[in-house]
């Protein structure tokens, strides 16, 4: 009687087992989806694809995105004291 309790203690600790990996892998890839970058966006003329300076000589890559523009800085183009 016991050893047939153990068993079945034993079958559901497996299945939870595969469950929670199942779950876990399910989890990492859709946070993984949900906060990858955001696809790039196309806009006719502007600075968008570019690189600008700001007063202070430091180096941006202008990015667009669907919603917004990233400012990305890009060190080995900055004008004035090296």
């Amino acid at each position: 009687m016991f050893g047939n309790l153990i068993q079945k203690i034993k079958a559901i600790n497996v299945a939870a087992y595969f469950f929670g990996v199942i779950l876990g892998s399910f989890i990492v890839a859709g946070v993984a989806f949900f906060f990858e970058n955001p696809p790039l966006q196309e806009f006719k003329g502007g600075i968008q694809n570019h690189l600008v300076w700001d007063i202070k000589g430091q180096c941006y890559f202008v990015r667009p995105a669907t919603n917004t523009v990233y400012l990305i800085r890009v060190e080995d183009c900055d004008k004035g004291n090296k």
